[in-house]
């Protein structure tokens, strides 16, 4: 005779079964839009394969990894023999073997940026490698992976180091290609963004698709990231590291990453203030014997230093691990941005960010140092030297930067190094006397801008003729009294009208007390 127990399990087990089957229906919609919302649902086949690499994926399923690990093998040792296209391929279909391994992405962008790309010595074959490291992460790695943090920080990278830095050899061939680019692309600085919201023409419709399509950008998040970090020039690198960490924070889901988002920030921000800012200027073209195109020259964006001092103590509150470590980032840039606000003629808000760190970092500023005696204490540092015969070089190399920047357009930059150049020379001969002027004074500035223009207007080894040009222009009736032989025809020194130019500083007395 059967048991009771025995005779009724079955059955039991069953019906339990049953009611588990219906639970589950029930919150089977919440887990897999929990498995969306989590990235954990592989949905998109294996596209652009070989048939039979595309028929032993389907039909090995969890094996996929064995296949992978043996074109990684193939891969390695076509790199090693030279053969880096064949290398391509393979590494392709290994990202679209394990698209959703997010190590695997990161691996093959940095060696297509990094590895392959410096084998090669002309500069141009390095830009292309260059960008595909960046497209294969940007059009591929981040669709297929779109709330991944680390995908984002190693685009964001690419940007930020690979073209932003000066460790590569072609790096300012990588700025400048971008900067034509987006130049071509937004037409300027920074995009219109209500033309890209809302394009009429047909040539604003194409630049709204290119943004979208060719660059995987949305115009809101440009939007937002100007006016939460800009003014920004768009055309520069660092600015799109600036962006990609941007958005990486509002579409990944790896909360406890996120630190590695904003130290690009950070990082990027720094940057930008450093040399943030582009001015257009042309120049010959290499290997033609005539024809000039557009080049760029970067300086520093002093108008964000307010944007990344607030970058630096965001950082800080998030990150309180390392806080005293991005302190003393903190701390070195606002010293870095007294002194370049000074040089830059921006006295006032030099003075401001001078009394902020002074109370901030105690000690950071001797308090017996005032604003003009620390930015030429920073200049001296730089230079290495006060003595006459360094002092004089140092003087003239100034000169040459300040005419060279009035030549390309960026005249407050021209104006406030010529005015630095007048404060260290009046400095120099209040602390020798006037009893060693003879002796150990320096020329006037009059005579030291004499022998600047001279070198840079001379058409052997001075600036191309339409920089010299330009400078003549831009100079105008003063360049006439300076150095008449090289004046290229400009109107006569009395005629009305105030010279265009840096401002000068008129005297009448002979020596080296006298400017003009």
């Amino acid at each position: 005779m059967i048991p009771l127990r025995a005779k009724f399990f079955k059955p039991l087990m069953a019906c339990l079964m049953v009611v588990f089957l219906i639970g589950s229906s029930f919150v089977q919609k919440s887990l897999n839009e929990a498995r969306s919302d989590m990235g954990l649902t592989r949905l998109k086949p294996l596209e652009n394969a070989p048939p039979i690499l595309a028929f032993t994926t389907v039909a090995l399923g969890g094996f996929r990894g064995l296949i992978a690990n043996l074109l990684w093998i193939r891969a390695t040792q076509m790199q090693d023999d030279g053969k880096y296209f064949e290398m391509v391929q393979l590494a392709d279909w290994i990202t679209k073997l394990q698209p959703h391994f997010v190590t695997v992405w990161v691996h093959q962008a940095w060696n297509l940026s990094y590895n392959i790309s410096v084998k090669f010595p002309d500069h141009a074959d390095r830009w292309q490698w260059v960008q595909r490291g960046i497209e294969l992460l940007r059009d591929q790695g981040i669709p297929w992976n779109p709330q991944e943090t680390l995908l984002y920080r190693e685009l964001a990278w690419h940007f930020q180091h690979k073209m932003g830095a000066n460790m590569d050899d072609a790096h300012m061939l990588y700025k400048n290609e971008w900067a034509k680019g987006m130049d071509d692309l937004f037409d300027g600085r920074m995009p219109d963004v209500e033309t890209f919201r809302d394009p009429q023409t047909p040539e604003e419709v194409e630049r709204a698709r290119r943004l979208l399509e060719e660059f995987k950008m949305e115009i809101d998040y440009i939007a937002e990231v100007d006016e939460k970090y800009g003014p920004l020039e768009w055309r520069l690198p660092e600015t799109h590291a600036v962006y990609w960490a941007y958005v990486g924070l509002q579409k990944s889901i790896r909360k406890k990453e996120y630190i590695n988002l904003r130290r690009v920030i950070f990082q990027s921000m720094q940057l930008a203030f450093h040399r943030g800012r582009l001015v257009e200027f042309p120049v010959a073209k290499e290997r033609e014997k005539d024809g000039y195109v557009m080049a760029y020259e970067f300086g520093p964006n002093t108008k964000i230093t307010e944007k990344v001092n607030t970058v630096y103590e965001e950082i800080m509150d998030d990150d309180a691990a390392q806080r005293e470590h991005i302190s003393t980032g903190h701390k070195n840039f606002l010293r870095t941005a007294v002194y370049f606000l000074y040089i830059h003629n921006a006295v006032d808000e030099a003075k401001r960010w001078y009394d902020y760190v002074r109370e901030l970092y105690p000690g950071s500023i001797p308090d017996e140092t005032s604003l003009e005696e620390y930015a030429f204490q920073r200049l001296e540092e730089e230079f290495g030297s006060t003595s006459q015969d360094r002092l004089k070089a140092m003087l003239l190399g100034i000169l040459g930067q300040s005419f060279y920047y009035l030549a390309i357009g960026d005249e407050e930059r021209a104006m406030g190094m010529e005015l630095l150049v007048r404060k260290m020379w009046d400095r120099f001969h209040g602390e020798i006397g006037k009893g060693q002027d003879v002796r150990v004074g320096l020329p006037t500035i009059r005579e030291l801008k004499r022998e600047v223009l001279l070198r840079m207007l001379n058409s052997e080894e001075g600036l191309n003729p339409v920089l010299a040009d330009q400078l003549r222009t831009r100079l105008g009736p003063a360049l006439i009294d300076l150095v008449p032989e090289v004046s290229g025809g400009l109107e006569d020194p009395e005629a009305d009208g105030d010279p265009v130019g840096p401002p000068s500083q008129s005297g009448t007395e002979s020596g080296p007390a006298a400017d003009q």
